[in-house]
């Protein structure tokens, strides 16, 4: 069952309005963790690493 606040018939659920639709229970903890991951202390450059998350999106058939 998909919730009509989040997807509507002309637009198809992805990541963006998982992330708005209750951003206190889960959006903001997510986006926070994201941007450690991809912006914190580390040997890698955040390209990199935005390279590394964009290699495995493909691997897993992703479309972002």
């Amino acid at each position: 069952m998909r919730l009509a606040a989040v997807e509507s018939p002309r637009q198809r659920l992805d990541v963006l309005n998982t992330l708005h639709y209750r951003p206190e229970l889960f959006g903001r903890a997510f986006s926070a963790a994201t941007d450690l991951a991809l912006r914190g202390r580390s040997d890698w450059t955040p390209g990199e690493r935005e390279l590394f998350a964009a290699y495995v999106s493909a691997l897993n058939q992703c479309l972002f």
